[in-house]
């Protein structure tokens, strides 16, 4: 939405709340589509990767289930040796050939034999141990590598939207399309204001106009409080000159400059709406409450837009400084 300027030269000053709006829009449109574009791509690799992740879970699993069984068997067998040479089994469950010549008479024998397989069992314990160690490794490294893989190609597909190639692809799509190309008509005239600016050929008007709508200020209107002149005092476009107020509610005001009303920007004041007429007044200090006031920026267009103040505000300002100058 635009204001149409009813000067010589009409010109139209944008809606910088709304075309903020949908900027905002554009970018969560367009962040909801990147994000749809790479949880997809991030599936397809998820299942590339997923008959490999699964054959090495189950050798894990199968090395696990191995080891178990072989665990049982060499505690049997370490068992069944120490109950004939108790005194050649450690505390760890290391087991020592029998060194007695008793123990082998005694046994027939028996004994070797179970030393012998004692010692195999742990062989093979062994052997089974470092196999499912190689494969819990294999499992994490190629967990690893997914990983990666994930994180490459999202960075892929984030950086291939952020070049011309891959935005047009990306607003070609229609929940973006129409978005996108209202978007495109801004940029292309703020790129065209900016050009006349730099040129010289935008109005003094014009410029005030968008200034007072990109920055929320407004002429001064209704009911007022707390009117008190800034440091600067005065903004100028070119040629025109304004006073500037703030309010206590923190909103900027104008008014067009005139040295019958100079004298506005050294006092504090309220403008009241009684029965349709202005009555202006001093304004008491505002108490410092603790808590800092945040500037308010209005939205929308001004209602006085390209009319200025009010003739009937104007002439009660003037009257209000001509009466309170002598007491500054």
């Amino acid at each position: 939405m635009a204001l149409i300027s009813g000067d010589d030269k009409p010109y139209e000053v944008p809606d910088f709340v709304a075309d903020a709006e949908l900027r905002k829009k554009y970018d969560t449109v367009a962040k909801a589509l990147i994000a749809a574009t790479v949880a997809d791509a991030l599936r397809t690799l998820q299942q590339e990767h997923e008959w490999e992740r699964l054959r090495l879970e189950a050798g894990s699993r199968a090395a696990q289930t191995v080891l178990q069984a072989l665990e049982r068997h060499a505690h049997s067998v370490r068992s069944k040796y120490a109950r004939l040479v108790p005194k050649q089994r450690t505390a760890s469950g290391i087991v020592r050939p029998p060194t007695l010549f008793m123990d082998l008479i005694l046994s027939m024998g028996v004994a070797n034999k179970y030393y012998n397989q004692a010692v195999e069992a742990a062989s093979l314990k062994r052997d089974a141990l470092l196999k499912v160690r190689s494969t819990a490794k294999a499992l994490e490294r190629h967990v690893g590598t997914i990983d990666k893989a994930l994180v490459l190609r999202e960075m892929e597909i984030r950086k291939h939207f952020q070049t011309d190639e891959g935005r047009a692809e990306l607003e070609a799509d229609p929940q973006l399309a129409e978005i996108a190309e209202r978007c495109a008509a801004i940029e292309h005239e703020r790129a065209d204001y900016e050009e006349r600016l730099a040129a010289g050929t935008v109005s003094d008007e014009e410029r005030r106009d968008r200034t007072m709508a990109h920055d929320g200020h407004r002429y001064l209107d209704g009911e007022i409080r707390g009117l008190h002149g800034l440091q600067q005092r005065e903004v100028r476009f070119g040629k025109l000159r304004y006073l500037i107020f703030r309010d206590r509610d923190e909103r900027i005001w104008l008014l067009e400059y005139g040295s019958d009303v100079a004298s506005l920007a050294l006092m504090r004041f309220d403008i009241l709406l009684h029965n349709g007429r202005y009555l202006i007044q001093r304004s008491a200090p505002e108490r410092p409450d603790g808590a800092p006031r945040r500037p308010q920026k209005r939205s929308g267009p001004d209602p006085r837009a390209y009319m200025g103040v009010d003739p009937a505000l104007r002439l009660a300002l003037r009257n209000f400084a001509a009466r309170e100058k002598p007491n500054l």
